[in-house]
């Protein structure tokens, strides 16, 4: 990866925007220096940001970046842009960050927004990358070749980060080496041996356990002949469980065998039960039908009364049947036939009735036609009158309005005029300010002149009583040529070259330049009283011009306004005048409005004189139809009931409901008849179907009683040849059978619960056993394999997998940070990784660093270089490791590499070692930067980037 610029703005202590162009860098090295604190490791931070959203450290989140130099509307966000194998790439990131809102908001000022953080990737062909933020990332590492960790190790050593590799113990160096080669596999194997190890082990002990806890929970039965061996044999053993399931295997044969004498046992006593239960259903069965018989033989006398009863009602119903019903069904057929004439009866006292409604509405509507015609009549007289009041209101609205365009205009002039008045009180103070500061600078030019012209004098003294000092008696004065000089002395010159200038200086030495400086101070008051002295002219004349724009406005308001500005009181007229014409103002255009409505209401009266005038004649017209229409209904509704009247007359009944009432009386009574006379019959019916069906159920309970009793007395039988035949006394109880069986079921349910329970710990334990033969030997191997892979073999350095591999970068590292370090130490002293042999047996060991001292051939910690070694042991060690992470990085070609402080603890020999093998590694065609403060560097390194820092932030000068 080769940098070709770098853009940061509003970034770290860099409040603008500022560029940074290494393509005007020469291959080779160069400096990025300035002052302490002002910003060159932002350079830094810059790039790693920009790649990976981390700063270079890692001590400073990308948040955390926003420049405190930066106002609301600069935008932080750094841009770099770099080629990689020939192709050119830019990378734009911006953190999160507030800036100002573009819009004001409800109280009308700018409110700060949230910025959310972005990455834009420009592709080769000035194409952006379409990937989210973390696809973008991921594509940075895969074009770069690297990710953070390797990149801080390889092409960007940051501040501090040289000690801290050099002076770890093994185990920290463990953790960098982690994050920067790829040897996580190991560390996950030996890590998944151990696991491994540890929940083989947890599950053999569970198997011991599960086999432990079922052979407790075996079962002996009460009268078992294997309970002594049980009690000798039934434990678990680690060697051989053989005799533990055989023994189980023998009690189960045991627990079968009587539990088949139980069942024969059972099948006895089941089958008397049977039999007793059969002979008792037998005789309640013949009792029941006997009692069934004896009810039926008691019910036939009183169904036959019944029967009798039921005769004697339906001849009586029948009688009144045929008496009573031709004489309803004839008065039936006469009112069936008026039916339709009711209908029509209906129907002209509907249309009467809505004949009386319509007239009576027609009359209605007739006063309401006169009743409104006269309101209408009087409406209009009322707006007749009213429009004679409002029309001359047009002419008054045209004067209203003209003077409140005068009111208007005088305002306006009053307003501009007014707002004048803040830019001469700004003048007459900016005026102030000007000649009083012109004032102060002629003092100061008054004061600096005046000390000018002391240290001159003083100057021109002090050179004489030099002079003086320097005078021998016979040579000639280099200012006067006399050969003679009478009054030499150490505090005073020549005669004819002594000063008498009193000054508070006179004690002090005056050189040249002190005087120059006093003259320069002379000059830039002079300067300073010219600028005051111009600001003033100009201050004058833009005053000048404001107050003739004011009077000139004023001239149509106020007499003599120049008389006014002259006492003071102009703007107090101006503000009085301004009072009495925003009153008249305000008078005015309440007129003009009062007037606008009158006007408004004259020409509405207009519109509705005219509607009102159509509305009355059109109530004029609907008045006289009405009072037609109201005649011709009387007439229809006086013939409508004659004819009424004459229809009445001719019916039986008055009205249609009546005749529908007597019609349905008719009916509900020949339906009574009819049902009377059906109910009769079906009870007769009824009655003597019952007697029919309870002699014939009789007879048959008779049947079944006698069948019975035969097979009742055989049951009795049956029941007393079973307890013979099965050795029961013949008086055995049905008590004594329930309690022998609750008794065998008792017993067999136990002992099925015994051998259920045995059988189930057997095959279980079969099971457990075989598993656990396979188990111990699986554990063995991995048991060995783990504390091999942990470092965790007895005798032996506490050296697990991964850290053996690492040892192996380590090597390499340290082999690749010799070859410079034996040059840089003047071949004083080379790095060690600390034998095998010689490592200690506690604690994590392995990647132990040791000094080899070349002079004296003897061995020490490395933590005993001094500052200036450490630091040349440090530079080595980090180009070795970078060495190594390119050469297993896919052999990437790194063409930049910066290295952040560390050269102040150097001695010049050192330094110039260190500076020619940084030179030989950049070569011809690889850059190498380096971030110091160390002036000499600023002499050995021709290509620099200086860092300056001011009140408004960091700026880079290249």
């Amino acid at each position: 990866m080769k940098p070709l610029r770098l853009i940061l703005s509003a970034f770290g202590s860099y409040g603008g925007r500022e560029c940074v162009d290494f393509e005007k860098m020469k291959q080779g090295l160069f400096l990025i220096t300035g002052d302490t604190g002002a910003g060159k490791t932002t350079i830094f931070d810059g790039i790693t940001y920009a790649l990976y959203g981390q700063t270079s450290g890692r001590r400073r989140e990308g948040d955390m970046m926003r420049s405190q130099y930066a106002t609301d509307t600069d935008e932080t966000y750094v841009e770099f842009t770099f080629s990689e194998l020939g192709k050119v790439y830019t990378v734009r990131r911006n953190p999160v960050w507030l800036r100002r809102s573009r819009r004001k908001n409800k109280d009308g000022e700018y409110a700060l927004t949230k910025e959310s953080a972005r990455v834009e990737l420009t592709m080769p062909d000035g194409k952006a990358f379409p990937g989210k933020m973390k696809e973008t990332d991921q594509k940075i590492v895969e074009i770069i070749g690297m990710d953070m960790n390797q990149f801080s190790q390889v092409s960007m050593i940051s501040q501090g980060d040289f000690m801290k590799l050099l002076l770890a113990d093994s185990k920290e160096r463990k953790k960098i080496f982690s994050q920067i080669f790829p040897t996580e596999i190991y560390w996950l194997l030996q890590n998944r041996l151990s696991e491994q190890e540890k929940q083989m082990s947890v599950s053999l002990e569970n198997i011991r356990r599960d086999c432990q806890r079922d052979i407790e929970n075996v079962q002996c039965l009460p009268d078992s002949s294997y309970k002594e061996a049980w009690k000798e044999k039934g434990a678990f053993s680690d060697v051989d469980n053989k005799p533990v399931l055989e023994l189980l295997e023998a009690m189960e044969q045991e627990a079968e065998q009587q539990e088949d004498a139980l069942r024969a046992s059972m099948t006895v006593v089941e089958k008397l039960l049977s039999a007793e239960r059969e002979a008792q259903e037998k005789e309640l069965r013949r009792k029941r039908l006997l009692e069934e018989t004896k009810i039926l033989e008691n019910e036939l006398p009183q169904i036959q009364d019944k029967v009798r009863a039921a005769g004697q009602v339906l001849e009586a119903v029948r009688a009144r049947y045929d008496t009573e019903w031709p004489k309803k069904q004839e008065q039936q057929l006469i009112l069936n036939r008026e039916m339709p004439e009711y209908d029509r009866l209906d129907q002209e006292e509907a249309a009467l009735k809505q004949l009386a409604q319509m007239l009576q509405n027609s009359v209605a509507a007739a006063k309401r036609a006169e009743e409104k015609e006269a309101e209408t009549k009087k409406l209009r007289e009322r707006l007749e009158r009213q429009q004679e009041v409002l029309k001359d209101s047009g002419i008054r609205l045209n004067q209203a309005n003209q003077k409140l365009e005068e009111c208007q205009g005088k305002m306006v002039l009053l307003t501009g005029l007014w707002n004048k008045k803040p830019l001469w009180e700004k003048f007459v103070s900016e005026n102030e300010a000007a000649v009083k500061k012109a004032e102060e600078s002629l003092s100061a030019y008054k004061e600096a002149s005046r000390r000018h012209e002391q240290l001159y004098e003083q100057f021109i003294a002090s050179q004489a009583g030099l002079m003086a000092r320097q005078l021998v008696e016979g040579e000639p004065c280099p200012v006067c040529g006399s050969l003679h000089h009478p009054a030499l002395s150490q505090d005073e010159g020549a005669a004819g070259h002594r000063t008498t200038v009193p000054n508070k200086d006179a004690d002090k030495m005056i050189d040249r330049s002190m005087v120059d400086q006093a003259k320069k101070v002379r000059e830039a008051a002079e300067k300073a009283v010219e600028k005051a002295r111009l600001k003033c002219q100009k201050l004058s004349e833009e005053g000048a011009a404001l107050k003739s724009g004011i009077l000139n406005d004023a001239d149509s308001i106020l007499e003599a306004p120049d008389r006014l500005f002259e006492e003071g009181n102009f703007w107090k007229s101006i503000f009085d005048i301004g009072h009495d014409s925003q009153r008249a103002l305000q008078a005015a255009r309440q007129q003009a409005q009062q007037i606008k409505k009158e006007c408004d209401c004259f020409e509405a009266n207009t519109k509705k004189l005219k509607a009102l005038e159509k509305e009355q004649e059109q109530l004029g017209t609907e008045h006289t139809e009405m009072l037609q229409r109201q005649a011709s209904l009387s007439a229809e509704k006086k013939s409508r009931e004659e004819s009424l009247s004459a229809m009445k007359s001719k019916m039986s009944f008055s009205s249609k409901n009546e005749a529908v009432k007597c019609l349905s009386n008719l009916n509900r009574e020949m339906e009574q008849l009819k049902n009377a006379l059906e109910r009769a019959e079906a009870d007769e019916k009824t009655w003597t179907g019952t007697l029919q069906l309870n002699r014939g159920q009789f007879s048959e309970r008779q049947q079944m009683w006698n069948q019975a009793e035969t097979e009742a007395n055989d049951a009795k039988e049956k029941y007393a040849r079973l307890l013979e035949t099965s050795g029961w006394p013949a008086e055995t109880e049905h008590l004594a059978l329930e309690t022998r069986r609750e008794q065998l079921t008792e017993t067999e349910k136990n002992i099925y619960s015994i051998r259920r329970t045995n059988k189930r710990i057997y095959e279980r334990l079969s099971r457990l056993l075989k598993d656990y033969g396979g188990e111990q030997e699986n554990f063995a191997r991995i048991h060995h394999l783990s504390r091999i892979a942990n470092g965790q073999m007895a005798g032996m350095a506490r050296l697990d997998f991964q850290t053996y591999m690492q040892r192996r970068y380590f090597q390499q590292m340290v082999y690749a940070a010799n070859r410079r370090l034996a040059e840089m130490s003047g071949h004083q002293f080379l790095l060690e990784c600390r034998s095998l042999e010689n490592l200690g047996r506690q604690g994590e060991v392995g990647l132990d660093l040791d000094v080899y001292s070349l002079v004296n051939d003897s061995t020490r910690d490395v933590k005993t270089l001094s500052g200036g070694e450490s630091f040349m042991a440090a530079l080595a060690l980090a180009l070795g490791m970078a060495d190594v992470i390119q050469q297993e990085a896919g052999k990437i070609h790194v063409d930049t590499l910066f290295i952040d402080e560390g050269f102040g603890s150097l001695d010049e020999n050192a330094r110039n070692q260190a500076i020619r093998i940084l030179n030989e590694l950049a070569g011809g065609d690889r850059l190498v930067g380096i971030i110091s403060h160390v002036s000499e560097l600023k002499e050995q390194i021709e290509q620099k980037i200086l860092v300056s820092k001011n009140d408004r932030g960091s700026h880079l000068v290249m």
